[in-house]
């Protein structure tokens, strides 16, 4: 495979060094199950089983954050970020026939940080996959009869994973195309639950979400991503990993749209700072405008005063 030579090519992967120290004890599924959650059920920064952690509207969510970009979004959810880029309408490549409908092309990448394993500059299954998810998640809010034979790109990079990377990233993605001003049918939220035997955990941590993919021995294990349309109240996405029994798999889908409710006045808060931030914008420079006019109109008034008076 050929290599990027814009960056540094380290290893592919690489792990961190205590587990190659002696007297390191590789800890069994029970024991970190156990520490993960204790024994009053509550996981490890403090959190209830069914309570996502909050986004933060003022100071950990940004809109507009890439000048290069046509609309941009920054979102933090505990210590997983996300950066979403979206890019102006173009002419969708190597197509033959009229589409009447425009297109939606969406990438997701890690950061090679992202992770506690080193990612790897190349394309792998779960980048791929999350990217259909975002696909699927965001065509049926899009406007997207307005563009026809266009093509949207839509470029999301997971800076740091700690969990519920995926549903961060689509709702960071509907900001991002508010922010490109791109007509939309309604705002996108997501949320994730992992799911180990009978528990449901609601926005599970990097951490979490390894014993739920990892809980083989479990009758239900595995990760479940629900995307919202709360204004149609509609689901454009359910993405599964794992093997669970329909009814908890209902339950939790019942939850997580709670969740992906709640999260809406933190999306309008955020589209709403937006707009009031440009029309302020767009006062200030009305303003400046009126004042170099004015000044120009005085000093054409006082050259005019002063040659009359020479005369």
């Amino acid at each position: 495979m050929p290599q990027d030579t814009k960056r540094i090519n380290g290893p592919e992967t690489t792990r961190p060094y205590r587990i190659h120290c002696n007297g390191i004890v590789l800890k069994s599924f029970e024991d970190r199950l156990q520490e993960a959650f204790g024994k009053d059920g509550k996981r490890k920064d403090g959190r209830a089983l069914k309570e996502s952690r909050k986004y933060c509207a003022y100071t950990d969510a940004k809109m507009g954050v890439v000048s290069t970009a046509k609309g941009s979004a920054y979102i933090e959810l505990g210590n997983t970020k996300v950066i979403v880029s979206v890019f102006d309408p173009r002419e969708i490549p190597k197509q033959n026939k009229f589409c009447e409908l425009g297109e939606l092309f969406c990438d997701v990448k890690f950061s090679p940080f992202a992770t506690v394993v080193r990612k790897s500059h190349q394309t792998d299954a779960r980048e791929r996959s999350m990217a259909t998810a975002l696909t699927s998640a965001l065509n049926p809010s899009v406007c997207r009869h307005l563009f026809p034979n266009l093509q949207i790109d839509v470029f999301a990079n997971v800076l740091e994973d700690d969990g519920s990377a995926l549903a961060v990233a689509i709702t960071a993605a509907g900001l991002a195309l508010g922010d490109a001003c791109i007509p939309m049918f309604d705002v996108v939220t997501a949320a994730t639950a992992g799911i180990i035997g009978n528990r449901v955990i609601v926005d599970p941590t990097a951490e979490e979400e390894a014993l739920c993919m990892d809980g083989s021995s479990e009758d239900n294990h595995g990760l479940v991503m629900v995307a919202k349309l709360p204004t149609l109240d509609q689901v454009p996405e359910i993405w599964q990993y794992g093997y669970m029994d329909v009814d908890i798999l209902w339950d939790t889908c019942k939850q997580l749209n709670t969740v992906c409710g709640d999260l809406v006045p933190v999306v309008q808060h955020l589209l709403v700072s937006k707009v009031k931030t440009h029309l302020q914008e767009l006062e200030m420079e009305s303003d400046e405008e009126e004042e170099t006019e004015q000044n120009k109109d005085e000093a054409g008034n006082a050259s005019t005063h002063g040659s009359g008076e020479d005369r």
